[in-house]
């Protein structure tokens, strides 16, 4: 398709502008919800303080271990109260509640990214802040020689709907379970992997990845364990999987079994996605992709997946022509790295260099 010369100029007044996308509706990563606190003091101010900076070191620690590898947790820096207040941006109470003594509270802590990223790289901690594409589990519950998804009961799919999982590096939901689901997959394509089955989920949900998470709970000794196998497949890399096994403790409820069986899926997925997108230096790359233009509508579609992504420094235009418009990418991490994080935004980085291509699913051509 040929392209007006007035045509042009305004793709390259939007490829110059490059404005920020839109704020996503996740949390921060550098937000820590839910954190709960419970202090006794003389008085209900002494302790809602001591509760607070409590809350306030706990919630650090968790945005630590967010970021970083699991093997590096064991050096990870440890901050006095001075040095802290300088790090949290500010926070929130979602509720609360006290007496002369004693307060206890439910509590959001956000903190500033550029002293936790300095923080981390002054000690050499290799982290990550980039986030995954959104997972769409499916729960499925071995019940004998039955796979059960969608029938009722299946205790496993309902304890994944009670847990809150949109905060973090993998941001995970639970299905809606209705008409549409059930006819998109059904427990045998889901433990088969049945790819056009997947597809067909993830895109009732914003073409999310989706995460088939197997359960079957047995009594031994006369205690329950529940085992799990979890299998993820999407966009950026091979298909993954993990296997785990949880036992009950003494008295411990069904539902509190499979909450730790869940907790544990989680962190395997998170720590898996860690590793693959973690920065080891912040050492800069470049590379020039050409970025293909039928119309205006392709370059927005790129323009605005690039926006954001913790990964990518900039984004410069060198030159627009009939064939699209050739474009600096300066990033950290490896080329790898980066078609990896580019694929969570439905952007392909395709070719080798010096000959890199960038399209966007969804444009002309895809």
């Amino acid at each position: 398709m040929m392209l007006r010369r007035g045509f042009l100029l305004v793709v390259a007044g939007f490829l110059l502008t490059l404005p920020a996308l839109a704020q996503s509706r996740l949390p921060s990563i550098f937000t820590v919800s839910n954190v709960s606190v419970d202090s006794t003091a003389q008085s209900s101010a002494q302790a809602r303080d001591v509760a607070r900076a409590d809350g306030e070191r706990r919630a650090f620690r968790m945005l630590l271990e967010r970021l970083t590898l699991r093997s590096d947790w064991g050096r990870l820096p440890k901050v006095s109260d001075a040095d802290l207040l300088e790090l949290v941006q500010d926070f929130e109470v979602a509720s609360e509640r006290s007496s002369t003594v004693r307060y206890l509270a439910t509590l959001t802590y956000r903190f500033r990214p550029e002293p936790v990223r300095r923080l981390l790289r002054d000690r050499g901690i290799a982290f990550t802040e980039t986030r995954s594409k959104l997972l769409v589990v499916l729960p499925v519950l071995q019940a004998g020689n039955r796979a059960v998804l969608w029938e009722e009961p299946n205790p496993w799919r309902a304890a994944w709907s009670r847990q809150s999982l949109a905060e973090g590096l993998v941001p995970i939901q639970s299905p809606l379970g209705d008409l549409a689901d059930a006819q998109a997959i059904n427990a045998d394509q889901a433990v088969k992997g049945d790819k056009a089955a997947l597809v067909a989920l993830g895109q009732h949900y914003s073409n999310s990845d989706v995460l088939v998470v197997q359960a079957a709970m047995s009594t031994g000794g006369g205690q329950h364990v529940i085992q799990t196998t979890a299998a993820r497949y999407g966009a950026g890399f091979s298909d993954q999987s993990w296997v785990g096994s949880v036992k009950a403790e003494p008295n411990e409820s069904d539902g509190d079994l499979f909450a730790r069986a869940i907790a544990s899926v989680i962190a395997d997925v998170s720590e898996a996605w860690k590793k693959a997108t973690a920065l080891h230096s912040a050492e800069e790359a470049t590379l020039v992709a050409v970025v293909p233009i039928t119309s205006l509508k392709d370059w927005v579609l790129v323009r605005d997946r690039l926006q954001g992504i913790p990964a990518i420094q900039r984004a410069n235009l060198i030159s627009l022509s009939q064939d699209g418009a050739r474009v600096e990418i300066r990033y950290v991490g490896d080329p790898a790295q980066l078609r990896l994080v580019l694929s969570q935004r439905d952007l392909v980085l395709g070719g080798n260099e010096p000959d890199w291509t960038l399209t966007a699913k969804g444009a002309a051509g895809q």
